[in-house]
């Protein structure tokens, strides 16, 4: 698949996710079908899921550097202070889990295909689909195995685009407020970031990025409307961009021609 029909997919997918209370779920599943036709089902599977994986380590390690920055820059009662170290050490565990079983190539799901195996407990309608369960593991531990370089290079970008949203926060609260300060924006993306993990399956957060905005942005001393309007401004990216992912939905959907013959046809 060329980078720009990846770019379209990403979009097709980002505007399902956003628009609908299924969110990630029919999100991704639309990627993965969609793919499905430039590569058997298996590899699609696989691909999207080794792209969520990286996509949600970058997060974490997000979040973890903005409870360090909330800790170092801003006074915190005792108590939030513990909760905010006890939820950094929950989110820092299934990332070091995930590393060490990557690392070590420790196949769980074929592990237990072969432990319900054993014990005669499998159901037939998961045998009939082993083969493919352990081709899809497979293939997720083969791509840091043959290719470590890029998962990490992958990993920086993902934590990169992270950092993104942290200059787009400080040059609109600059430029709208004259709220500057790095530490503010970096703490207005990491609730940004917890939010849209929280309530992913909200279309479009609505009223949730506004007000949790506003509250950020009023815990720093600044005036609530400085977060509402960041948030709004935000929203009006999204929608741009969500309309762009209709249109390409659209496309696919009524293409005389499907993507599939395409690919036929080149290789023809």
């Amino acid at each position: 698949m060329s980078l720009w029909e990846l770019f379209k997919l990403r979009l097709v997918g980002d505007a399902i996710t956003d628009l609908t209370f299924a969110g990630p779920v029919l999100g991704e599943t639309a990627k993965t079908y969609a793919m499905g036709e430039h590569m058997p089902l298996t590899f699609s599977l696989s691909s999207i899921f080794i792209e969520n994986l990286l996509y949600s380590l970058a997060v974490i390690v997000f979040i973890i550097s903005g409870a360090f920055v909330l800790l170092g820059r801003i006074a915190v009662p005792g108590q939030i202070r513990v909760a905010t170290v006890a939820g950094m050490l929950a989110l820092a565990a299934p990332v070091l889990v995930a590393l060490w079983l990557i690392s070590r190539r420790r196949l769980v799901i074929s592990g237990i295909l072969h432990w319900l195996e054993e014990k005669d407990w499998l159901p037939q309608r998961i045998a009939r689909k082993e083969t493919r369960l352990k081709l899809f593991e497979a293939n997720v531990y083969e791509f840091y195995g043959k290719n470590r370089g890029a998962f990490w290079l992958i990993m920086l970008l993902e934590v990169l685009a992270n950092l993104g949203g942290v200059i787009e926060a400080y040059i609109i609260l600059g430029v709208t407020f004259g709220v500057y300060g790095w530490p503010y924006a970096y703490l207005v993306e990491w609730m940004n970031r917890v939010v849209n993990t929280v309530f992913a399956f909200v279309p479009l957060r609505v009223g949730i990025d506004e007000g949790s905005t506003a509250l950020t942005v009023k815990s720093l001393g600044y005036a609530s409307a400085a977060g509402v309007s960041l948030a709004i401004i935000r929203k009006v990216r999204t929608l741009f961009w969500i309309g762009v992912g209709l249109l390409l939905t659209a496309q696919y959907t009524l293409s005389p021609k499907g993507v599939g013959e395409e690919v036929e046809d080149r290789v023809k």
